[in-house]
């Protein structure tokens, strides 16, 4: 019994460690932006010798608001065509016995590991040749395809476990395969779902090398972008841009915070 205790203690302490390991930057990105320039360099890990907001007022100066809701657009549209694109094709690959699935997924699998930045020139010719440069599609269909390969990983693991007794009963029924996988599969597949949702969120909320190539005009920059004119030629205002990195964070956090029991699900046992 004190085995058992002296190993709870251990690992509650590894994890409390562990966790304010993993908060620590977070904590000081948001004290830093109630510094003024001369105590982030002096005290870094300081307290603010007040707390002074003009730096929140500063990051919003700059248009941070259309920035966020670029963001936004961008974020909604690309997770919705990935969950349902993947969905379907995860349905697929896990219920329709087809000789080739096999080879289909592993090209799906060998998807997942091409980086986007290996393909940037070919995309970009792409996505010029379509007139969509400066666009938000020209950002979501990309974002979409290199969303796709892990979402449909993550569903073909859920949909193998599914009881297929389900499906059976709405085949009875006279429900067709589109009818089930809408009306049955994806309202009984929310953990999945909310941890496709959570995973694609915040890769999309944080990409900048596809949005930098694709983006030019301020009033389709998305906030990765947007950021960046916080950051002087020869100075650069850092308690603006820690303001402008906190309210950044602010969006997905909450999205976590919402679905955090469906994450943690997923993540012990496949979204189950």
């Amino acid at each position: 019994m004190s085995k058992f205790k002296l190993a709870n203690i251990f690992a509650y302490g590894f994890v409390t460690l562990f966790s304010i390991y993993v908060l620590l930057p977070i904590i000081v990105m948001i004290l830093t932006t109630f510094k003024t320039r001369r105590e982030i360099f002096l005290e870094p890990l300081g307290l603010p010798g007040q707390f002074n907001f003009s730096s929140f007022e500063k990051a919003l100066s700059i248009g941070l608001g259309g920035f966020i809701f670029n963001s936004f657009l961008v974020s909604l549209f690309s997770v919705i065509l990935i969950v349902i694109i993947a969905g379907m094709a995860a349905y697929v690959l896990a219920r329709i016995d087809f000789r080739i699935n096999r080879y289909v997924y592993l090209l799906i699998v060998a998807g997942f590991a091409i980086p986007p930045a290996a393909v940037l020139v070919p995309l970009y010719a792409t996505v010029s040749n379509l007139g969509l440069l400066n666009s938000i599609y020209g950002v979501v269909m990309p974002l979409t395809a290199f969303g796709i390969p892990f979402t449909v990983i993550l569903f073909y693991a859920f949909f193998l476990d599914f009881p297929k007794e389900v499906e059976e009963a709405a085949t009875i029924d006279g429900c067709s395969k589109m009818q089930i996988f809408f009306r049955i599969i994806i309202p009984l597949s929310g953990p999945a779902i909310a941890s496709a949702a959570i995973f694609q969120t915040v890769w999309i909320w944080n990409e900048f090398l596809l949005a930098l190539i694709m983006l030019t005009s301020d009033e389709v920059k998305t906030l990765p972008l947007g950021l960046m004119k916080l950051r002087g030629e020869w100075s650069s205002d850092w308690p603006s841009i820690m303001a402008g990195l906190t309210i950044a964070i602010l969006p997905v956090l909450i999205v976590f915070l919402i679905f955090q029991k469906y994450f943690v699900r997923s993540l012990a046992g496949l979204g189950k």
